[in-house]
């Protein structure tokens, strides 16, 4: 049975949303912390086939309640009157300000006269329309990077209606320019418009909750939250994005490894430190960190450069006159620390996500093998007296595991393991990887 059929992609998602929704961004942007902002957003030549499906997905379901409340909010404005200090230096108007009067003119000697006052005025300059045009603005910002990253996608119906929705948030934000004349500076962001609007709302100034809502439905698409994995719009996206599985999978491995780990060797849930996966890859460090009393294992994902960087790669092929290096390294890397804080294990997890059987597809599995034969030779100062490493995909039929070992390097082995996805023999299919991994960390 081919992939596509039997791949639980909506049980994986609703297990590790929390660690998915990490991965390009660490969420800070929504605080004052806004330098700290980082997602794909922000490198419009950097193209993923994860983090695009994964956002237009949770724009898809937050779009419709935010132009909704956002049509209600327009149809709805009302001018504010608002009292303002001004300094007249032609005619009087409005409430004088005595202290100023005689601070500027007594004390500060101005000149010609200046006879400061305080006046009303009406205006739809307020911070919670300020906010409504910034939210309008930037979720049309974040459909023209999906569009950039994922291609037009005309006579994709998905596609065609976030077109329609891109459009929708344009006409609205034009007419909250052009007719209210509304507009924020360079320096506002949405933090200190979102604190402005917060504290009208905590000191009863404003007019109803639709912008609470408005912020609420914008932090979610921000968030990649609310994701329906059930929409066929959302299966139009994934079919659209061709890896998106695999880093599902990469990431679901993650997750399942630490949970197996942690249970096998009695490791307190306290004792579990994760980092989100943006800033492990941006700070070259570990994405989870299990504490046991007398070791500590780390885990890498997809941050391998100080670890193994690229310089020593050995192998090669010419390319047209250009050297190609040959050595991938597996996108999980686990390291077993003692309490003097030595490296003392390494186990490479190679997540393949492909359907797998010793019988059918032994030829690609030889393919795999070889490229951590690479690995091994080109960081033979890493790995030294030992090298575990491990290929894991995964079919339906049965679990399947078979060890390959080197005839000088009795330390040495190469493990092809192809778990059972059948919801039935999932844990156990688990479990005897979790022992393999285990034996190999000496956990």
């Amino acid at each position: 049975m081919e992939k596509i059929e039997y791949f639980p992609r909506k049980k994986f998602f609703e297990e590790v949303q929390e660690l998915v929704a990490t991965f390009y961004s660490t969420g800070d942007y929504l605080t004052n912390q806004s330098s700290l902002y980082s997602s794909m957003l922000s490198d419009s030549k950097i193209k993923d086939d994860f983090y695009y499906p994964l956002l237009m997905m949770s724009v898809l379901s937050s779009i419709n309640g935010i132009l909704k409340l956002s049509k209600s909010i327009i149809l709805n404005m009302n001018n504010m009157s608002i009292r303002r200090k001004v300094s007249s230096i032609e005619e009087f108007k409005g409430e004088i300000d005595i202290e100023e009067y005689i601070k500027r003119n007594f004390i500060e000697k101005a000149s010609p006269k200046e006879y400061p006052s305080i006046i009303s005025i009406s205006t739809f300059q307020v911070p919670e329309y300020q906010l409504t045009l910034w939210i309008l603005k930037h979720c049309e910002s974040i459909y023209h990077s999906i569009f950039l990253n994922l291609g037009q996608g005309y006579g994709i119906s998905v596609f065609d209606k976030s077109h329609q929705n891109c459009e929708q948030l344009h006409r609205l934000s034009s007419l909250i320019q052009k007719k209210y004349g509304v507009s924020y500076s360079k320096r506002e962001s949405y933090y200190s418009l979102k604190k402005k609007v917060v504290y009208r709302y905590k000191n009863r100034k404003l007019l109803s909750r639709n912008f609470i809502d408005l912020i609420n439905y914008y932090e979610r698409v921000l968030k990649l939250k609310g994701i329906n994995m059930d929409s066929p719009e959302v299966l139009e996206i994934i079919d659209h994005s061709e890896s998106f599985d695999d880093r599902l999978f990469e990431i679901w491995l993650i997750k399942e490894s630490v949970k197996l780990i942690s249970q096998r060797c009695s490791i307190l849930h306290e004792n579990i430190q994760y980092i989100p996966l943006f800033k492990a890859r941006k700070n070259n460090t570990y994405s989870v960190a299990l504490n046991a009393k007398d070791y500590r294992i780390e885990i890498l994902f997809q941050n391998r450069k100080g670890f193994m960087p690229k310089e020593k790669l050995k192998w090669y092929y010419n390319n047209d006159g250009n050297i190609e290096e040959i050595g991938a390294i597996p996108d999980l890397v686990f390291l077993k620390y003692d309490t003097n804080n030595i490296l003392n294990k390494i186990v490479l997890v190679d997540a393949k996500n492909r359907t797998w059987t010793f019988a059918n597809d032994m030829q690609k599995i030889k393919n795999e093998i070889v490229q951590q034969v690479y690995i091994q030779d080109n960081f033979e100062d890493i790995f030294r007296e030992e090298y575990y490493s491990m290929l894991i995909a995964h079919n339906i039929e049965k679990h399947q595991s078979r060890k390959y070992n080197h005839k000088d390097h009795p330390h040495y082995e190469i493990n092809v393991i192809s778990l059972d996805l059948k919801e039935s023999n999932m844990y156990t299919s688990l479990k005897k990887y979790a022992y393999d991994l285990c034996s190999y960390l000496g956990v």
